[in-house]
């Protein structure tokens, strides 16, 4: 899976990290500028999936990030993100979790992406990282669904739902707290 800082022309810039966009689109400001043709820069993926009959490149463009929070586990630390891609080609979203560690006794391993993982083994990371995400996540999962059912159980904003339920009781969390 390569990744890459570009314009829309496809003018690649080393200027900025693959970590440093995901930061910084995940603060929801812009990458920057290219110094050649001065559009904006875009965090592009490409990735060919493994189990393609007709292996192709696919190439997504990262739109959106959620910094999980650097975390230490097994005393290494490592940067969590969720980013939100849109395919260049058909303009579906996508989420690919991705992460960055830092502290090893080699050389660092900045943005590599982790291998493919099951929901349940995805879950276990997450448990390491927040002891409260299972209480969180059925809450979501709950707050969601009944977006959807208000909704009159229309199907395809699934993601839709879980961000905007997400953002409903993250921010309730927030506003107790701050009480």
């Amino acid at each position: 899976m390569a990744s890459r800082i570009c314009c829309a022309n496809n003018h690649t810039t080393k200027a900025v990290s693959t970590w440093e966009a995901a930061v910084t689109v995940s603060q929801g400001r812009p990458i920057g500028v290219c110094k050649k043709c001065g559009k904006e820069l875009q965090y592009r993926i490409e990735h060919l999936y493994s189990s393609d009959s007709n292996p192709k490149d696919n190439r997504f463009v990262v739109t959106g990030a959620v910094r999980l929070g650097p975390k230490m586990a097994g005393g290494q630390s490592f940067d969590p993100f969720l980013l939100v891609l849109r395919d260049l080609e058909s303009g579906t979203e996508k989420i690919l979790p991705t992460y960055w560690t830092y502290g090893r006794e080699t050389a660092q391993r900045g943005g590599q992406f982790p291998p493919i993982l099951g929901m349940e083994e995805w879950k276990s990371l997450f448990r390491r990282l927040d002891a409260t995400f299972d209480r969180i996540e059925d809450r979501i999962r709950l707050r969601a669904y009944e977006l959807y059912e208000q909704r009159g159980k229309d199907p395809g904003h699934a993601v839709d739902d879980w961000i905007q339920a997400e953002a409903e009781l993250t921010g309730w969390q927030g506003l107790r707290a701050a009480a």
